[in-house]
């Protein structure tokens, strides 16, 4: 009688996976900046630099005390130049120091950890990668430029109000605070576009601190002593951002010869800010270019 042997059980059989699923480009940049967000707001640094803006900002109201005549109104050029963090003494907005940590860090956190391919294969492709922090770090230095302003406006109203002091013409101030905005988020872009272009944290940081406090300074001088430059130097980046936050005409008569030399820049506030906002878009995508040409063995 012959046994029947035991029959093989049968492979498992794997379940299918799912098909893909095509992403529009609107939708795949969409989830990018969702990403980008997320990737700040996870972070709690992020929540503590916003934090420490904030109490500074609401501090500004203060410094107006250092300097307060009662008998006599702060213009809306000055109450301007203190809610934007003083740009005209220290040349560039003081919040700027602040964001440079905001601005350096979603690029060179990726380029250099090595975290970049997973990025790009993430949000599908170097470009939307890009494109998404750009956007996302401009609303975010924005809004916080934004919020700064309006708890600047808040405290130094309130310190005028108790003091007995009279308050500026409140709708003289709109308008530089709305460029002041605008320069903030512009910032972002600058920092982003440098770290893509260096690979690096450390040199952007050095040039960004150094170039609009000294080097541009010192080359505007030397292209003054060139024959048919003279006056070129108020056409650099940050000549023409500091007359963008700064409208000299706007300040008294007697005050205008300091704060123009301040400011080093004769252009006017609307062509400066046009000025500036080519220079962000030139080197922002000069930073695109570098960001998607990126070995991803070494980004």
């Amino acid at each position: 009688m012959r046994s029947s042997a035991p029959a093989a059980p049968e492979a498992a059989v794997p379940p299918a996976l799912p098909a893909p699923v095509a992403v529009s480009p609107a939708e795949a940049f969409r989830r990018a900046c969702r990403y980008e967000w997320r990737h700040l707001a996870g972070l709690g640094s992020t929540w503590i630099l916003l934090g420490v803006v904030a109490v500074l900002s609401l501090l500004t109201g203060v410094t107006l005390l250092l300097d307060l005549d009662k008998d006599r109104p702060v213009t809306p050029a000055t109450m301007a130049d203190v809610i934007a963090w003083t740009p005209l003494a220290t040349q560039v907005p003081a919040l700027c120091f602040f964001l440079l940590v905001l601005g350096t860090g979603p690029v060179s956190t990726e380029l250099v950890r090595g975290g970049a391919r997973t990025t790009w294969l993430a949000v599908n492709g170097r470009f939307t990668a890009y494109t998404a922090k750009c956007l996302v770090g401009f609303l975010l230095a924005a809004s916080t430029a934004a919020t700064s302003a309006l708890l600047g406006a808040l405290s130094s109203a309130t310190v005028l109000a108790v003091k007995g002091a009279p308050q500026p013409e409140w709708g003289g101030v709109l308008v530089p605070a709305l460029r002041f905005t605008l320069w903030m988020g512009c910032w972002t872009l600058l920092c982003l576009a440098l770290v893509s272009l260096v690979r690096s944290r450390i040199i952007p940081v050095l040039i960004l601190c150094m170039w609009p406090l000294i080097v541009e300074r010192l080359a505007g001088g030397a292209l003054g002593y060139v024959p048919g430059l003279d006056g070129v130097g108020g056409w650099m980046p940050f000549a023409a951002g500091r007359a963008m936050l700064t409208d000299v005409s706007a300040y008294p008569p007697d005050d205008r010869p300091f704060a123009q030399a301040l400011v080093g820049s004769h252009l006017s506030s609307g062509t400066a800010t046009l000025v500036f906002c080519l220079y962000t878009a030139a080197i922002a995508a000069a930073g695109c270019w570098a960001y998607c040409r990126r070995d991803a063995k070494t980004g």
